[in-house]
């Protein structure tokens, strides 16, 4: 089963940075669950207006997502097969806003990013929303953070140090710098052993380092690409980073390819790159599926980016949606 937010506009959609945030073309969200053989679409979200960035709990009992429909950001979650969406957030909230998710491989805690109106900071909490905290309060603004395999550690980008990625344990000690080089360095994910990072860079080239600062690699050349964009006049868009494989062996990326972005795969130091995808639309968001046999991602069929499914391999591409919108964040979660 895959879970997907589709965002939803009038006229030519755009964004911007300004100073603060980012600035965006009026719009709505909705998210919706469908099975990987394009069967079963329904929307999910019917009791909470504008959710988007959905991800299931590992046992895929539930649905994450983050909405702004209670008048700031707020994290919820809701059961697959229906009931009412509970805010996480909003009655213990660290700050303005709470977006960002990333749950635990035993689903036990939530990550996500607080911002108080001035500066995001990674929190953390139980799965049902109760014990929150920021990690590490004193280090200034960071984000884009993620568990690693045994959840003891999070990667993260540090803002305030030129998104330096780093990585710490929970109580926020144990900080270590892991591209003290290489500021610009976006959204790093544990391979599945914990011994590895993989990022990307400012200008969409892959890179690999140890999870203890040691033997940082960089495996794409020329890649030029790393965020995804609806228009093109979307000009903040939205990081679109590589996926590791669930047993840890290969990574699937976007690269550019005579100027239209194709899913690509290649093994984890690096070597066998090759394309999986020839398609007329740019392509974007890449996910394996949970057994590594098939990968999800979208490409724009006319204006709008809609949901396809493929082999690991890149045989037998298959469209399964046809919205009249967007389709955005997608993530696995176990088939029925």
């Amino acid at each position: 089963m895959i879970v997907f937010s589709t965002i939803f506009w009038e006229g030519d959609y755009s964004s911007r940075d300004i100073p603060g945030g980012v600035e965006h073309s009026p719009h709505t969200n909705a998210v919706y669950l469908i099975c990987a053989d394009g069967t079963g679409l329904r929307r999910l979200d019917n009791l909470v207006q504008n959710a988007q960035a959905p991800c299931f709990s590992p046992d895929g009992r539930w649905v994450y997502f983050q909405s702004n429909a209670a008048g700031a950001w707020n994290i919820y979650r809701c059961r697959v097969d229906g009931g009412i969406p509970e805010n996480l957030t909003g009655g213990r909230s660290l700050g303005k806003d709470s977006f960002g998710i990333g749950i635990s491989p035993d689903g036990r805690r939530v990550l996500f990013v607080c911002n108080d109106g001035q500066i995001g900071r990674v929190a953390i909490m139980d799965a049902d929303g109760s014990n929150p905290r920021i990690v590490a309060p004193g280090i200034g603004y960071h984000y884009m953070a993620s568990f690693s395999p045994d959840g003891r550690r999070i990667v993260f980008s540090h803002t305030a140090e030129g998104y330096r990625l780093k990585v710490m344990d929970l109580r926020g000690e144990g900080i270590v710098t892991l591209t003290p080089d290489h500021p610009e360095s976006f959204v790093g994910q544990f391979t599945p052993d914990g011994k590895t990072i993989v990022f990307f860079r400012r200008g969409g080239d892959i890179y690999s380092v140890g999870s203890d600062g040691g033997g940082l690699r960089r495996l794409t050349e020329g890649n030029q690409y790393g965020e995804f964009k609806l228009t093109a006049n979307d000009r903040h868009g939205s990081s679109d980073p590589p996926d590791i494989s669930p047993d840890g062996v290969r990574i699937a990326y976007c690269a550019r390819v005579s100027g239209v972005p194709q899913v690509h795969v290649m093994s984890l130091d690096g070597s066998g790159q090759r394309r999986l995808t020839d398609l007329p639309g740019a392509c974007g968001r890449v996910k394996w599926s949970r057994d590594g046999k098939r990968m999800a991602f979208v490409s724009f069929v006319g204006q709008y980016p809609q949901l396809h499914v493929m082999g690991a391999d890149g045989r037998c591409p298959q469209r399964l949606t046809d919205l009249n919108g967007a389709v955005y964040f997608i993530n696995w979660g176990p088939e029925p």
